[in-house]
């Protein structure tokens, strides 16, 4: 059995990393609150975006008019992670993700510190095309842009045959989920949902015509996307990294628990061979 003193100092130590980490819980249980209310006003406009960019979609027979796509070509993968750690397996579901679906042909763009360390290290460098170490507790529009224009250039250039995104769904506060979500083109499934979504907008008419439009808002919507994927990202980071805290807070309590337990055993211990010790020496005398 360990010295008493030995046990003190760990509960000394537990109770320090307690504090940390119940800290850490509190800090992101604010941060939270901000970080979904961000969410939601960017899933208005995106959502909204979405509504009129698939109306348009459905008035389009042949992609290929607009933008010719070929199989041949590579996709691009926007792969968004966290800017710091302590959120559980948010990063690892990423790289997992990242593992299974992108091969050295594709080109990357990474977002977040975690990703940019880990990724690029192990990815062709002239295959990555942006990379953000940092995002920021609030999306920035700015951020997406470049991204936007980078993508869009490469689209309308004939460079790549497909966009996806490598990002985490926030569902709500205990659930989120990593997907690999292909933005562009759009999947037939996808024409099919939205068309009967949109039946109430069908009535819209677009000047000059659809085409036109279409390739014109093109980058409005990817952006839009873009935008809510990271904002729903960084909603799902701050909840991991809140339940993580909260589980590593109840495990350090459980511990301390236990310790104190020790510590009382061996207090007890002590004190009960300090008595007999006294007991048999007056016993001799």
């Amino acid at each position: 059995m360990a010295s008493l003193q030995e046990v003190k100092s760990r509960i000394t130590s537990v109770n320090t990393t307690r504090k940390i980490t119940k800290a850490m819980e509190l800090v992101s249980t604010s941060k939270l609150r901000r970080a979904k209310e961000n969410y939601n006003k960017v899933s208005l406009y995106s959502n909204r975006i979405e509504d009129i960019f698939h109306n348009l979609n459905t008035k389009i027979d042949d992609w290929n008019d607009i933008i010719k796509l070929d199989n041949s070509l590579p996709r691009v993968f926007i792969i968004i992670t966290s800017d710091i750690g302590l959120c559980g397996g948010y990063n690892n579901n990423i790289f997992k993700l990242f593992r299974q679906n992108v091969t050295n042909e594709d080109y990357i763009i990474v977002l977040g510190s975690k990703g940019v360390k880990t990724i690029s290290k192990q990815f062709p460098e002239e295959k990555i095309l942006l990379l953000f170490p940092t995002i920021g507790d609030e999306p920035n529009y700015n951020v997406v842009m470049k991204i936007n224009n980078k993508i869009s250039s490469l689209l309308f250039s004939n460079k790549i045959r497909s966009i996806h995104l490598l990002n985490t769904t926030y569902i709500n506060s205990l659930t989120y989920e990593a997907e690999d979500k292909k933005i562009f083109p759009f999947s037939k499934r996808d024409i099919k949902l939205n068309s009967k979504k949109n039946e109430v907008n069908n009535s819209i008419e677009f000047e000059p015509d659809p085409k036109t439009v279409i390739k014109k808002s093109l980058p409005l919507y990817l952006g839009a996307i873009i935008f809510s994927s990271i904002a729903s990202s960084k909603v799902s980071e701050v909840s991991a990294r809140r339940i993580a805290m909260e589980n590593a807070t109840d495990n350090a309590t459980d511990i301390i628990d236990f310790l104190e337990k020790e510590y009382n055993k061996a207090r007890q211990a002590k004190i009960t061979q300090e008595i007999t010790e006294i007991v048999s020496g007056a016993g001799n005398e």
